[in-house]
């Protein structure tokens, strides 16, 4: 049969008719559940282009529309997507237009032409690992007068409230009111009762005077009888009818393949219907787990008790859960705490003990409570100034979403000197990921400013890019990083992920990531993993520190902090659910872009998070093991070999401190991520093993750790001690 082939021809040019050369023009068709590219061609000096473009089911009586768009050299899209009909063998489109701001700079315009969210005069603070980001939040809650917004993926409190918070229960001498969460201990020395040491404490010793989350807010309420707070916590749903057709096929996948694989999501299977019961108990544990991904409940009981126990007095506390129906929506992922709408964090934890951790990363920390998993790495933002007004923005288009209306704020006040104690004074655009088919106002077009502010700040980077995600498995950040590896061969690539992603099918999509960068970049590009050493009487423990942080800087000039990984759920499309809802699912996300003055000029706070990140990775510390952001092996510019010079050699001595079992500790350091099978080796022993480490038990020189002990608040006791080597083969 004769192809079917249509001609589109046209000019690219600016908003004031100025040619535009070396741009892409790609002609896109649907295919099945996804796009498909049918041509693409770069336009002349003078901005044209024409492209040659089939139809894409090869069949010339069967017409079908297809799709144009601009794209500059990471293949972001300049212009919206124009349909084009199948029927018309040629098309002319004359003068295709690229607004500037949509094609040039670091600010996010999300194809509007104009950049929203950007402020200027906003001192920043860094805060690295959840005791940093604890203390802030802490701290902000205790200066609020008059309002405490919220968003959240989780927020443990206590399963009762009691009015006296640190009574004791005389049977058990046990506080009444169980801690879940401390986010600032108090300066009394925290001793366990640890059965394996002799002179361990006998008697509880539980703890008082901490600063609990929900003890400070719920005080603050009642303090200020103007002060209103509000509690937005993510609140996973099935929707209709697709959840329910959805939950039928995969309760019937669940009892052959585990509940683990479905509550983490299956993107596509032939289903055979008629397991009966199991079936059935199937669908009962996966509602279960809808139940157990959301913390609303708890929340509303445990503040509903507290405002009954103050009457007369009438705190108000409002918590409400974002739904989140699946399998159409995402996640509401976005974490962050407003105060007066002056100051604000935006966090990258949940509100979970699990995340209460220090740069040193000890194995057995009592501070991090019941937690019995992996040590984590974790980053976060303080603000404070103009950039605290437009966060509340978001949160009240999140709030207003569902619930009555929040007023919107007069415009921002003009920024002033801000007190010390903040790292730097920086010009920052909040960036966002919003779901097309969660929000009304989006006429189901996600908005994407995260993805775009990624490939801006990789478009314009000459030096080094170093990102640290949990998860790397997005195609479209991956191709783009591929581009400027391939462009500038002077470029480096240092990024930094957890051995293993905890979302099923995630380690091998992100090995196949690693090896296309290093299939781009070879030595210019280094992965690593991020570990702990800690020296005992016999083999010394390592266990690696699970990198949650969702962050990056590109030549000590642009950087970012926030809540969205490097995935598609987080930036544009998810593998996973999209394909149940045909169509576009992402998740509720938002960072904060840090820009420089100009674009390349080096940033105050860039370079101050580069030095303080790369200090805690490689040890670089000072005389009391705490890293120094100012040690002379960082006082080198954006240009400086980074990975050649320091990131690669110190991973080395690293790895042969492992293999030789220094009796002596080893600070914060990485190992580099295996060259083969990296998505295979999702044990601590797997991993160490394929680097040369002798794990074999006849050779065995150190304990590779896979978890950590739990130690409850309320005994002052740690849990029975658990096998924690990690005995995989």
């Amino acid at each position: 049969m004769e192809a079917h082939v249509i001609t589109v021809t046209g000019r690219v040019v600016d908003e004031r008719g100025a040619e535009l050369s070396n741009l892409t023009v790609e002609a896109r068709g649907d295919w099945l559940l996804t796009t498909k590219q049918l041509a693409r061609n770069t336009t002349n000096s003078q901005g044209r282009f024409a492209l040659a473009v089939p139809e894409i089911l090869d069949f010339s009586d069967v017409p079908r529309s297809f799709q144009i768009r601009v794209l500059d050299v990471c293949k972001r899209p300049l212009t919206k997507d124009r349909d084009l009909s199948g029927t018309v063998p040629n098309h002319d489109l004359g003068d295709v237009t690229v607004q500037s701001a949509d094609l040039n700079g670091l600010l996010v315009t999300n194809l509007t032409g104009k950049a929203r969210y950007v402020s200027e005069g906003n001192a920043l603070k860094l805060l690295v690992d959840g005791e940093e980001a604890f203390a802030r939040i802490a701290d902000d809650i205790k200066r609020a007068q008059h309002s405490i917004n919220v968003t959240q993926l989780f927020f443990s409190v206590p399963e009762e409230y009691h009015h006296n918070n640190e009574a004791v229960d005389p049977a058990t001498k046990e506080p009444k009111e169980k801690a879940k969460l401390v986010f600032k201990f108090s300066a009394a020395p925290l001793v366990p009762i640890d059965p394996r040491l002799p002179n361990s404490p006998i008697d509880p010793a539980p703890r008082t005077g901490d600063d609990r989350p929900e003890r400070l807010i719920f005080e603050d309420a009642l303090a200020h009888s103007d002060m209103r707070v509000r509690i937005l916590l993510n609140e996973p749903a099935l929707g209709w009818p697709e959840g329910v057709f959805w939950l039928t096929v995969l309760s019937s996948l669940a009892v052959g393949l585990g509940i683990g694989l479905v509550a983490l999501g299956i993107p596509f299977f032939c289903v055979f219907i008629g397991f009966g019961a199991l079936a059935m108990k199937a669908s009962a544990k996966i509602l279960g787990a809808l139940r157990d991904g959301t913390h609303v409940d708890e929340v509303t009981a445990y503040f509903n008790a507290a405002i009954a126990d103050a009457a007369p007095a009438q705190p108000k506390i409002t918590v409400r859960g974002f739904r989140q129906t699946l399998p159409d929506h995402g996640v509401q992922h976005c974490k962050m705490v407003i105060i007066d709408e002056k100051r604000a964090v935006v966090v990258g934890s949940p509100f979970s003990q699990r995340y209460f951790d220090v740069p040193t990363h000890k194995i057995d920390d009592p501070r991090r409570g019941t937690n019995s998993s992996d040590m984590v790495h974790d980053l976060s933002i303080g603000v404070v100034g103009p950039v605290a007004h437009d966060l509340y923005d978001t949160f009240r288009l999140y709030w207003n979403e569902d619930i009555d209306p929040l007023e919107k704020l007069p415009d921002a006040p003009a920024p002033g000197p801000e007190a010390g104690g903040e790292d730097a004074v920086s010009k920052v655009q909040v960036v966002r990921t919003l779901s097309g088919k969660r929000f009304s106002g989006l006429g189901g077009k996600s908005e994407k400013g995260i993805l775009e502010a990624y490939l801006r700040a990789f478009a314009a980077a000459k030096h080094y890019i170093y990102l640290e995600t949990q998860y790397f498995t997005d195609s479209v950040i991956t191709d783009a990083i591929v581009k400027m590896l391939e462009k500038n061969h002077d470029l480096e690539l240092i990024l930094v992920v957890p051995i293993k992603p905890d979302v099923l099918f995630y380690p091998r999509r992100q090995a196949w990531r690693i090896e296309q960068l290093r299939a781009a970049g070879g030595d210019r590009v280094g992965v690593f993993t991020r570990w702990t050493y800690q020296p005992t009487s016999g083999r010394p423990w390592v266990a690696p520190v699970y990198i949650h942080a969702k962050g990056a800087v590109i030549d000590d000039s642009w950087a970012t902090v926030g809540s969205a990984n490097l995935d598609g759920l987080s930036l544009d499309y998810n593998l996973l659910l999209s394909p149940l809802v045909f169509g576009e699912t992402t998740a509720t996300e938002l960072n904060i872009s840090v820009l420089p003055p100009t674009t390349g000029a080096v940033t105050p706070f860039a370079e101050l998070m580069r030095r303080r990140l790369f200090a805690e990775h490689l040890g670089l510390v000072d005389a009391n093991g705490i890293p120094n952001p100012n040690d002379k092996a960082l006082n080198h510019g954006p240009e400086h070999k980074w990975l050649k010079e320091l990131w690669r050699p110190t991973a080395e001595r690293a790895l042969k401190h492992i293999q030789a079992a220094k009796r002596v500790a080893l600070p914060g350091f990485v190992l580099e991520y295996p060259k083969e099978d990296g998505g295979w080796l999702d044990t601590p022993r797997k991993h160490l093993a394929a680097l040369g480490v002798h794990l074999k038990p006849s050779e065995a020189v150190i304990r590779p750790i896979t978890g950590t002990r739990k130690f409850y608040f309320s005994s002052g006791k740690w849990d029975k001690m658990p096998e924690l080597e990690d005995i995989n083969q």
